[in-house]
């Protein structure tokens, strides 16, 4: 519905972005005069010959979270349960609000959000009052605190409440319990929550307003947060699960030969040889992981809350003789390409990892991507430009490669066509 209301249907804007500066690429695409955050983002790696139908924005937002959370500044925390900085600089460098347009930006558009904040504080901005007097202590990012938490919520006995206002009274009044020198031990789970919310939320309370400002620029999308938190929870903070065996197979369909084919019998003899490699990774003996897996075929490593565009798929090819072709995917299509006829679990195994662990980027090792660039070429005769990306995709595959993978009939309805290398030089 946010997607109905608030996006430009049809309209594309081209973001160029470099993986080596992605956040500050976004940074700088977000702050053109010309930017409009309702138009659907046409990502173009720099250096990558790739045409963006899904595969790179996908990949481009999962990458930009991991920025937001990690490199931007306006998080600390452990990984996957972080709170807000508190940083004076960052706040006048708009930092806060910048983060806020990012993710924004990803959520109107599918991608995944930072998926990260503790849940208490995600639950305190939407104007959720948790309980935290359960609080873990542990998972605060400053080890002195940590240490005056623990002191506090160690009170059993008015010795050592008498001994707190002693050693912490003055720092626990500035947390804004002034009424600590009067205290007794049956107020030491509610003092203790108090601090808490004082550290996690109120102290940082300028750096969080600007923060859900910048989400709120993109069509109110924080008003709709607090709204349905509930409904927003798996977004903003770390309730995933690692992916199961069964919840990774039930994201792909398989595209089969006729029943009977001897393409047919090959075909199963390799996805006989998958469910191994899947039992492998079920079973902790590989170093493989389902979500490497998603990522190289979908450019995420996750299901999009609002799904994805199309079912996944797997699909195959023919080895040619005398050649060991790694599988590959095409990321905007979603479609993962494995070898005919492999009868061993080991090689098909050894040849997802290379193809996987190896991935150089897009237009670099995921092929399809590039045929699909030179099918539009061929068409609209754009020769110099067609002998160019040609000349790059025979470093990595071989000439009769080539010739197999240009009759593939690409799901954005370029016509079918045969080409052969003569007729491109």
């Amino acid at each position: 519905m946010f997607q109905e209301d608030h996006l430009s249907a049809g309209l594309v804007s081209t973001i160029c972005i470099r993986r080596k500066k992605l956040l500050e690429s976004a940074i700088r695409a977000l702050s053109r005069v010309t930017f409009c955050w309702t138009e659907s983002p046409h990502i173009e790696f720099v250096g990558e010959d790739a045409d963006d139908m899904g595969g790179p924005q996908r990949e481009f937002f999962r990458l930009l979270m991991i920025e937001v959370q990690t490199t931007l500044g306006i998080f600390e925390g452990k990984v996957g349960q972080v709170f807000l900085t508190y940083d004076q600089a960052a706040l006048d460098q708009q930092k806060y609000f910048k983060g806020g347009n990012l993710i924004a930006w990803s959520i109107a558009h599918g991608g995944p959000c930072v998926k990260a904040l503790d849940p208490s504080l995600y639950q305190l901005m939407c104007g959720q009052e948790p309980s935290l007097e359960q609080f873990d202590w542990h998972v605060l990012p400053d080890p002195d605190v940590q240490n005056k938490v623990e002191r506090i919520l160690q009170c059993k006995t008015a010795g050592d409440l008498t001994a707190v206002k002693q050693d912490l009274g003055d720092w626990i009044a500035e947390c804004g319990v002034p009424g600590i020198f009067s205290a007794t031990v049956e107020d030491v789970p509610k003092i203790f929550a108090y601090v808490v919310k004082h550290y996690i939320f109120l102290r940082t309370a300028k750096m969080i307003n600007q923060f859900t400002d910048g989400i709120n620029t993109f069509g109110k999308l924080w008003d709709i947060v607090k709204e349905n938190w509930i409904a927003f929870l798996p977004l903003f903070t770390n309730m995933q699960e690692p992916l199961s065996k069964a919840a990774f197979k039930a994201i792909f369909s398989f595209n089969y030969s006729s029943r009977g084919s001897n393409r047919r019998e090959a075909e199963e003899d390799t996805i006989y040889c998958w469910e191994m490699v899947l039992n492998m990774i079920e079973d902790k003996v590989t170093e493989l992981q389902f979500e490497e897996i998603l990522i190289f075929v979908t450019g995420g490593d996750e299901v999009p809350a609002l799904g994805f565009p199309s079912k996944p798929s797997i699909d195959f090819y023919e080895q040619e003789a005398g050649q060991r072709r790694l599988p590959f995917a095409s990321t905007c299509i979603m479609c993962l390409y494995l070898p005919r006829g492999v009868t061993e679990e080991g090689i098909l195994h050894d040849m997802l990892f290379q193809a996987i662990r190896g991935s150089l980027g897009f237009g670099k090792c995921h092929f399809l991507s590039v045929i699909v660039r030179v099918q539009y070429l061929f068409i609209f005769k754009r020769v110099e430009k067609l002998v160019e990306v040609v000349h790059n995709l025979l470093e990595y595959i071989s000439p009769k490669a080539f010739n197999a993978l240009v009759v593939y009939r690409p799901a954005c309805n370029v016509p079918h066509m045969s080409l052969s290398l003569q007729k491109v030089h």
